[in-house]
């Protein structure tokens, strides 16, 4: 069992100020062997607000949604080069995020916005970055990464990584002025 949590007064110049307060207990269980993984996690996010000057709306928004992921790797080696002094691997890996659609128009935005796109935003079960939104997803990512690495010290001399995600729903939560 696991549990995340945060209290946060976020204050600024323009629109709402207040407090934020974020928890997100969970169960997960790691099934971990040579070159492979399995990751389930089973979690519920908490999310509640005390706004001092909300512009609209209610001045205690809050959310709560169930959060369900699935995660798995395989890791494939192969030694290369004279006398193996260089180490190549295959990793292909598997990720399903299960998020349930909450409207959270009402919330404020005090944190939240769009990764950049990479390896790590490509498997987080959350497309946002910060608490105040948290994205729906009914997803499978698939991705596969390549290394070349110098087998004596582990040094990486090349990544390059390759990956898709198919949405099995439409996303509807959004960010203020975003389109999906």
């Amino acid at each position: 069992s696991e549990l995340e949590s945060e209290l946060v007064d976020f204050r600024r110049d323009t629109g709402a100020t207040g407090w934020r307060g974020h928890a997100q207990p969970g169960l997960s269980y790691e099934f971990t062997r040579p070159g492979f993984y399995l990751r389930p996690r089973a979690g519920y996010d908490l999310t509640a607000y005390r706004l001092h000057d909300p512009l609209a709306g209610a001045s205690t928004p809050s959310r709560s949604l169930p959060i369900l992921t699935l995660d798995s790797a395989l890791v494939l080696e192969r030694v290369s080069g004279g006398s193996g002094a260089r180490l190549i691997t295959l990793e292909p890996r598997i990720n399903y995020a299960y998020i349930p659609f909450r409207d959270q128009s009402a919330l404020p935005v005090f944190d939240s916005g769009l990764p950049d796109p990479n390896f790590v935003a490509l498997f987080r079960a959350n497309r946002y970055a910060g608490l105040d939104r948290i994205g729906d997803a009914n997803n499978l990512t698939l991705g596969v990464t390549a290394r070349m690495l110098q087998a004596r010290t582990g040094q990486q001399y090349l990544s390059a990584t390759l990956g898709q995600a198919r949405h099995f729903t439409q996303p509807r939560v959004t960010l203020p002025g975003e389109t999906l």
